[in-house]
């Protein structure tokens, strides 16, 4: 074995008798960090052009110079931990690229090709023409994000891009950090000067990748770190790939890249994990080693809180710690009226601290103990707290970065830690013995569901719900499947229940002995008393709730009653009157609405909050217990049959995809084989769909880990909105402004334009209620970067109002003075730039020079009024070298 030197590909074996090479190497995003910036769809993908990179290095060590062919055969998938052994081999002009995770697993081919030499290339000019037409490359990565390819600071390097009649001229850098001396083209490099073209012709917004490449040559030395690139049409779906470095020395020439769609269908399917069950993991995070930590004041109630406001005496960031009902003198024992109580007094304080012009600016804080199972077996000891966290996170997502959840166990280390947790930017934390986590949805691992023995035994098993719709396809699911042969099924009607007798009939004929009970499970005493007739019960299934949505300034005392009762105090009686009858399973439908916290939900999320901390606190004392946090299905049930064409869509573009029945019965049999985890989310998540609102709306801190969002190269955000306002006319700032607030407002309805949405025409006639306007308000805040006020759709009710006083707290319009405009664009620039501290000293010095040449009268008036936008900005990149 002879080392190559090469980052990816690190040794070399030749066969015998001169039959070719076999190259060697081991990729894993841990070594090869870069490698996890370039994601497609939610998976960590080798690019095409590491690929290409690999059999051009391949052709030059077997005496070649060019890859006459490439085909990607299959996509090669990164694992999230672990590695990837690579294989290339190249047998006479054939070349072949194998991969695989274990040593005793099969090799995988990815790429076949053949290898050559010689070759015609024409230099071409990289310069724009005189007729060349730049191309705004600001949104490109936001775009791209949109399709499904996601990219992070290594592979962000596109700097300009200009369309010079049918060919596209890039431009594309490294960032300083990154090495590329021993690459032939830098991976990174050449994925980046395709980029704009993915997105070329018809956007559709389908995703086109790299699907083939024909005459790859190395035309001059390696290891550029800057690329310039005319790439000029090829046919149908293909381009002509011209590149030379940052001062015009040829680098590379491919005569065609074939592009094709990609859908999600063409990744390799996932082993060892399912696609729609996940689970919440607890991750380690830390506060940036640059943030602040201030001294916090733990406010022990909401009135000491109010008192707080009302002298001035509250920080940026206020802090309450919420407490069990019982403790605050509610002389409330039983978990569900306590529950009641603290979230009726939790309610309040949230809609005061909406709608507070004093705390407009202000995060508040929630601060619990014991109210979440951040380790595994964990006990949740503090049930009503974790109603809170459910209403918390639904409030999160009606009002981002407004609220912040912090849960502590009790220990001095955990409560002087609570400062740095602020720190972190995390919506969600908990803190165990001084140690920072927050929650991340992954995914669950695949289980044979006949590694365990019956869940439900040969007794009865009782289903709350259990004529309605999800309870009718479990009660046929567990007779026809798992052999279940007693079925005791409860709602508020019995026999009266629409489908009860036809259901029933349907189960006795399947050979099954099936009760049908008039039985209200939040009622004590007629529980216990139909519990009392069921002897033989082995396991409990409980399906039944009921929705009630509002949106949280509208929500009352009595929505939150009518949903917690049916669930949250139903799976508590269920609880204290099962919990000595030895049962085999302890099943909670619950939602993840609870966990993921949705618009217009406070309520159900709560109930779904209890009922999941309640399956972790059975299994803390060895009880069986399960909650599964169900996505949608796509069966309408009385809970959904009011969700219109519009709700189906919202929830369409937040991510979440309709369950078939088939599916979801597959996904609780999954969720069986997996006793040992009390809280699962069976879901169909579209993930590209979170990833494309990504660039809109707040990402949930939960599906962090799940979308793997990448982050920004450092000045990549400068171009902000109010850098693009700034120096704009009046009439300009209008226009940019009212098309901004239409393209919103288009992507909340599900229009496929803009000019679907009439400036004038009041939101109520477009179609507008209270979910969609706090979504275009979310919308707007994350575009805009600013807090927008939760009333301002309702107080400025058609578009064009709507921008106007967006542009009010964007950019102010500049008074009439001299130098003003050119100040109102520095502090734009200044609002994107990365400064380290002795940038930061050396620029305020100079802008308290100036402002003391200013006051002191001596000309500065009229000195700045002559500064030009480009002196101005010349501060910046002269001085401190930050353009």
């Amino acid at each position: 074995m002879t080392p190559t030197g090469h980052p990816l590909l690190s040794t070399a074996v030749e066969l015998p008798e001169g039959k070719g090479t076999v190259f060697t190497g081991r990729l894993s995003v841990k070594d090869q960090t870069w490698l996890a910036d370039h994601a497609v769809l939610d998976a960590v993908v080798l690019p095409a052009s590491a690929i290409t990179e690999l059999a051009l290095f391949a052709a030059l060590r077997e005496g070649g110079d060019r890859v006459e062919e490439l085909a990607i055969r299959t996509p090669l998938v990164l694992p999230e931990d672990g590695s990837v052994q690579l294989r290339v081999t190249v047998a006479a002009s054939e070349l072949s690229l194998h991969a695989r995770e274990a040593d005793d697993a099969p090799w995988t081919l990815h790429a076949t090709g053949v290898i050559g030499s010689g070759g015609e290339t024409a230099e071409r000019s990289v310069t724009p023409g005189p007729g060349a037409r730049p191309i705004d490359v600001a949104g490109l990565y936001d775009r791209l994000l949109r399709t499904g390819l996601g990219h992070g600071p290594v592979f962000q390097g596109v700097r300009a891009a200009w369309r010079d009649g049918t060919d596209v001229l890039v431009e594309a850098d490294l960032p300083e950090d990154a090495t590329a001396a021993d690459f032939g083209v830098h991976p990174a490099l050449l994925d980046a000067v395709l980029q704009p073209v993915l997105l070329d012709g018809d956007d559709d917004g389908a995703l086109r990748l790299p699907s083939a490449l024909t005459g790859v040559t190395l035309l001059g030395a390696p290891g550029a770190t800057a690329l310039k690139a005319r790439i000029s049409p090829a046919g149908d779906d293909a381009v002509t790939v011209f590149l030379t470095d940052a001062d015009g020395a040829p680098v590379a020439h491919i005569d065609a890249v074939m592009l094709k769609p990609f859908s999600p269908a063409d990744l390799p399917r996932r082993t060892g994990t399912h696609d729609a069950l996940f689970e919440v993991e607890w991750h380690a995070v830390s506060a940036p080693a640059t943030a602040t930590t201030a001294e916090v004041t733990l406010h022990q109630d909401a009135d000491a809180l109010r008192a707080a406001l009302d002298t001035g005496a509250a920080t940026s960031l206020a802090a309450v710690l919420c407490v069990q009902g019982a403790a605050d003198g509610d002389g409330e024992t039983e978990p569900p009226a306590r529950t009641r109580a603290l979230t009726h007094r939790m309610l309040a304080l949230l809609q005061d601290w909406i709608s507070d012009e004093r705390t407009a600016d202000t995060s508040l804080a929630v601060v619990t103990r014991n109210a979440v199972a951040a380790r595994p077996d964990e006990d949740v000891a503090d049930l009503p707290a974790a109603a809170v966290w459910g209403l918390l996170r639904a409030a999160q997502a009606e009002h981002p970065d407004r609220f912040v959840l912090v849960d502590l166990d009790g220990t001095d280390a955990s409560a002087a830690a609570l400062p740095a947790a602020l720190a972190t930017g995390e919506p969600q934390l908990a803190i165990r013995e001084g140690r920072l986590y927050a929650p991340r949805l992954t995914r669950s691992p695949a289980a044979d569901p006949g590694d365990r023995p019956s869940a439900f035994g040969d007794g009865t098993v009782l289903i709350t719900g259990g004529t309605g719709t999800l309870g009718t396809l479990l009660a046929r699911h567990l007779v026809t499947t798992h052999g279940v042969r007693k079925l005791t099924l409860t709602n508020r009607r019995g026999t009266d229940a629409p489908g009860a007798t036809e259901l029933a009939a349907e189960l006795t004929g399947l050979g099954a002995d099936v009760t049908i009970a008039a039985c209200d499970t939040a009622d004590r005493a007629a529980l216990a008393a139909l519990l009392a007739e069921t002897t033989d019960l082995t396991a409990v299934v409980h399906t039944a709730g009921h929705l009630d949505d509002a949106t949280l300034p509208t929500l009352t005392p009595h929505h939150l009653d009518t949903v917690l009762r049916p669930k949250a105090d139903g799976a508590w009686t269920l609880h204290e009157l099962t919990k000595d009858r030895g049962l085999q399973s302890f099943i909670v439908y619950s939602s993840t609405t609870g966990t993921l916290g949705n618009a217009g939900q406070a309520n159900y999320a709560a109930a779904n909050a209890f009922v999941d901390a309640l399956t972790s606190h059975r299994r803390a004392h060895g009880l069986p217990a399960q909650s599964l946090a169900w996505g949608l299905w796509a069966e309408t049930s009385t809970m959904t049959a009011r969700l219109d064409q519009a709700g189906q869509a919202r929830l369409r573009r937040g991510g979440i995809m309709p369950l078939a029945s088939a599916e979801g019965l597959e996904l609780f049999d999954a969720a069986l084989a997996l006793p040992g985890r009390p809280h699962l989310v069976p879901a169909r998540l579209d993930l590209v769909a979170l990833r494309a609102r990504a660039a809109d709306t707040a990402v949930p801190g939960m599906l962090r880990h799940l979308l793997r969002l990448p982050p920004r190269r450092a000045g990549a955000d400068a171009s902000s909105l109010a850098r693009r306002l700034a120096g704009l006319a009046e009439a300009e700032r209008a226009e940019l402004l009212l098309d901004l607030v239409r393209g919103q407002i288009a992507a909340v309805l599900g229009h496929g334009s803009a000019d679907a949405v009439a400036a004038e025409r009041p939101f109520r006639d477009l179609g507008f209620d209270s979910l969609t306007a706090v979504e275009l308000r979310n919308r707007l805040g994350i575009v805009s970067g600013v807090r927008l006020p939760a009333t301002a759709v309702f107080d400025h009710p058609t578009p064009a109002a709507l921008a106007g006083f967006l542009g009010e707290r964007v950019a102010p319009p500049a008074e009439a003075g001299p130098g003003l405009a050119e100040l109102d664009a520095l502090e734009a620039a200044l609002a994107g730039a990365a400064l380290d501290e002795e940038a930061r000293s050396r620029f305020a010095a100079r802008l308290r020079a100036l402002v003391w040449k200013f006051d002191e009268g001596s000309g500065a008036e009229e000195d700045l009024a002559a500064v030009s936008d480009e002196e101005l900005f010349g501060v910046l990149d002269n001085e401190l070298g930050i353009s």
